[in-house]
């Protein structure tokens, strides 16, 4: 037995060592590679795709792994390889039968749609290599542009010959009539009005805005749009079918919906299991589903939805939310149980930037809330995306955490991915205001400048703006720059140094100076501005029959004030808000101690609310008010200073500042007091248009005598007007009819003008 064991181990010694010496011998290395038989696809492309490489050591599976990956390309019908000895090593040998090539495709049938169109829709093309399945995506295509153009019967058939290697394809095409959809009917509908169901689908009957078109997809898209409808008012066994007909005359479609509603089912037993951390009575609360209530799995994913966003909000974001759904034969009814796996709390160890290429580190973590180390919080998650988004510097701005924790089980990174988008702009055009008619601009802002960043002066989130406006009714120059955080501290300052000249009918006023400006957030949603402005005011070229008001101020007067401000904003989005409140509240403090040549103090508030209406609507509300009084060698508050109103920015409708007192000659001369209230209702057409109507309100008075409670005097108006974003900038235009227009006054008057912001 000892003897037949020793021989077996043996044997397998030497088997092994003899594989090891051929192992050993067919180490041969690779002189040349050469490719033969083709003729349409190259030789560099082939050899792209090889693994065995020139120089390198001979290896069998790598060769067979090639010739699959050749194979893969789906440009050949047959590979090979020949493995040639040489002197110092092997020539290998690749051996290929290409595909044939479309020589020529042909169209027959095709009078409606042009070759040319036919052949933009198509991939295959000529003098390359013949590929069927593309083929067949390309008939699909041509078959889906039939149907867009109402050609929905359309049959598209192909021939393929083939002679010599080369091919010919052959689109044979039966057009048919260009049927159009006459009209669209629900039956089994017992529940809901058929216009109701209209409007959830996309297919529509033949109108003035809509072509009528039958396209198998969209309505393929609709039987399930109708479905999911159903099932989210609680008919979870509703079926849709449809049936299609067409009129004998004329190439008119008929397409009704068969509805199966069947029950209605209601929501029996709420119940949860697994929660320690929140009470039953807490997770409950704001649930959209309940006892009594007609069940909805749309409904029924938002609670779940609402459970795990109640945890996350606390740090728990490894917690699970289960919702297990069970129908009761007794009561018919759906009874539900929401299973909880709640975790540990979470804390963030890691924040990981992403997608800022320009933009500095530092600008984005100034404006997070939550910091490595904290506990997770949902809240200061939000508000910092909120904050990032309007610094305006992204187009996309979003959070994620890291399914796994990091060395520490309860500690997670947090990673921030932003898409940034064009911070700087130059612009310059023409246009037409109604109030400062004819106008030509240029402007150029960097909204993410570096001053100390050359030579691209940008990512470290200031502000430098030139600007420059002359028109028939105004010259404005000025430059400004902005620093929201000096020398690395919650400090915004800036500066702003301009000249500005408006021709008004009867003078001329001209402004030069400039100011300077320190804020500080107060906390998280409050934030105080102190502003020193110096400025230098000089009325002339008067008409004789000039107001007295204005008449007094002729020549020139230097304005010296400090203007504190508070500032509240809960904004979702200070570019385009959709709900939040901003409100502002400043007193303006002029001559006296700082010198000048007038003396006033002036007070006003502004305050726009913002409410979201569905997805695409908002409704805002908009209240300002303003008093100003002279004091100490000042008798007077100078005609630049006062307020007014009427025209496109306070109470559209009326003429630009024609709201208010006016002097002997009838020209406006501005009041001490001021209200304004101002609604509204923005709706949403594209991303870049929107359609407006408003209601404005208010009134000028030119002393506190005149403010007199049951003799106001306000002027109202109404309107609509649309925004329109464009690359020069917003255009803002409105129609708007005054309600209490004085003797001589339109009825009504277009208010058109361009601004900075959207």
């Amino acid at each position: 037995m000892k003897i037949k064991k020793i021989l077996i181990f043996a044997v397998i010694l030497i088997i092994g060592f003899s594989g090891f010496l051929y192992a050993q011998g067919d180490k041969r290395k690779v002189i040349e590679i050469e490719v033969i038989n083709n003729k349409v696809v190259s030789q560099q492309t082939i050899l792209s795709k090889l693994q065995t490489k020139q120089d390198t050591e001979y290896s069998p599976v790598t060769l067979s792994d090639d010739i699959k990956r050749l194979y893969a390309t789906g440009l050949f019908r047959d590979v090979s390889a020949d493995i040639v000895d040489v002197d110092t090593g092997v020539k290998v040998v690749f051996k290929v039968q290409e595909k044939p090539v479309l020589e020529e495709i042909k169209f027959k049938g095709n009078r409606r749609i042009k070759i040319k169109k036919l052949l933009k829709e198509i991939k295959i093309k000529k003098e390359e290599i013949f590929d069927k399945f593309k083929l067949k995506e390309d008939v699909e295509n041509l078959r889906k542009l039939y149907a867009k153009k109402g050609y929905s019967q359309a049959v598209l058939k192909y021939e393929v010959e083939e002679k010599d290697n080369r091919v010919v394809v052959t689109i044979d095409i039966f057009e048919g009539q260009r049927i159009r959809i006459r009209k669209i009917s629900f039956q089994g509908s017992d529940s809901y009005r058929d216009k109701r169901i209209l409007k959830l689908i996309k297919t529509k009957k033949k109108g003035w805005f809509n072509s009528g078109f039958f396209k198998n997809d969209v309505l393929a898209e609709d039987e399930d749009r109708i479905r999911g409808f159903y099932q989210f008012e609680g008919f979870i066994d509703v079926q849709v079918d449809t049936i299609i007909t067409y009129s004998e005359k004329k190439p008119w479609m008929f397409i009704t919906f068969e509805i199966k509603e069947g029950k209605q089912y209601k929501v029996g037993n709420v119940d949860l299991y697994g929660n320690s951390v929140f009470s039953k009575e807490k997770l409950k609360d704001g649930f959209k589903l309940y006892g009594g209530e007609v069940y909805s799995e749309g409904k029924l994913r938002s609670d779940t939805a609402k459970i795990q966003s109640d945890y996350f909000d606390e740090g728990y974001i490894a917690a699970s939310v289960k919702a297990d759904t069970v129908l009761n034969s007794k009561t018919g009814n759906v009874d539900i149980s929401y299973g909880v796996s709640e975790g540990k709390v979470a804390y963030v160890d890691k924040i990981n930037l992403s997608g800022n290429t320009r933009t500095k580190d530092v600008v984005l973590r100034r404006e997070m809330r939550l910091f490595p180390g904290d506990r997770y919080n949902g809240d200061k998650l939000r508000r910092s995306r909120q904050r990032i988004q309007n610094l305006g510097f992204f187009e996309e701005v979003s959070f994620d955490t890291k399914e796994e924790p990091t060395t520490l089980p309860d500690k997670y990174d947090l990673d921030v991915f932003v898409k940034e988008s064009k911070t700087g702009e130059f612009s310059f055009g023409a246009g037409y205001s109604s109030i400062d008619q004819f106008i030509g601009f240029v402007n150029l802002t960097q909204k993410n400048f570096d001053l100390f960043n050359f030579p691209g002066f940008s990512g470290a989130g200031q502000t430098l703006a030139i600007n420059m406006e002359v028109g028939s009714a105004r010259k404005d120059y000025e430059l400004s720059f902005v620093e929201p955080w000096f020398l690395g501290y919650p400090l915004s300052t800036g500066f702003s140094v301009y000249s500005r000249s408006r021709y008004w009918d009867k003078y001329d006023e001209k402004r030069q100076g400039g100011n300077i400006f320190v804020g500080r957030e107060l906390s998280e949603y409050w934030m105080g501005r102190l502003t020193y402005r110096y400025e230098g005011v000089r009325l002339g070229d008067m008409a004789e029959d000039t107001s007295i008001d204005v008449a007094r101020e002729e020549g020139k007067n230097f304005i010296s004030s400090l203007r504190t401000t508070l500032i509240h904003d809960t904004r979702d989005n200070k570019f385009n808000p959709s709900k939040g409140f901003y409100s502002t509240l400043s007193c303006e403090y002029a001559g006296g101690m700082l010198e000048g040549d007038k003396d006033f103090l002036k007070y006003e508030t502004s305050n726009n609310k913002y409410f979201s209406i569905g997805q695409k609507t908002v409704l805002e509300l908009g209240l300002r008010l303003g008093m100003v009084e002279a004091f100490d060698d000042s008798v007077y508050v100078p005609v630049y200073e006062r307020f007014y109103a009427g025209g496109a920015n306070t109470i559209r409708g009326y003429k630009e500042r024609r709201v208010g007192p006016e002097g002997e000659f009838g020209d406006p001369i501005g009041g001490r007091l001021r209200g304004i209230f101002n609604a509204e209702y923005i709706y949403q057409l594209t991303p870049g248009l929107k359609w407006a109507f408003f209601y404005d309100n208010g009134n000028v008075w030119a002393t506190h005598g005149d403010f007199v409670w049951n003799n106001l005097k306000l002027r109202s108006s109404i309107g609509t007007g649309i925004r329109v974003k464009t690359p020069l900038g917003p255009i803002k235009l409105d129609y708007g009819w005054a309600l209490d227009p004085k003797e001589g006054d339109n009825a009504g008057r277009f208010h058109f003008s361009m601004s900075q912001q959207f």
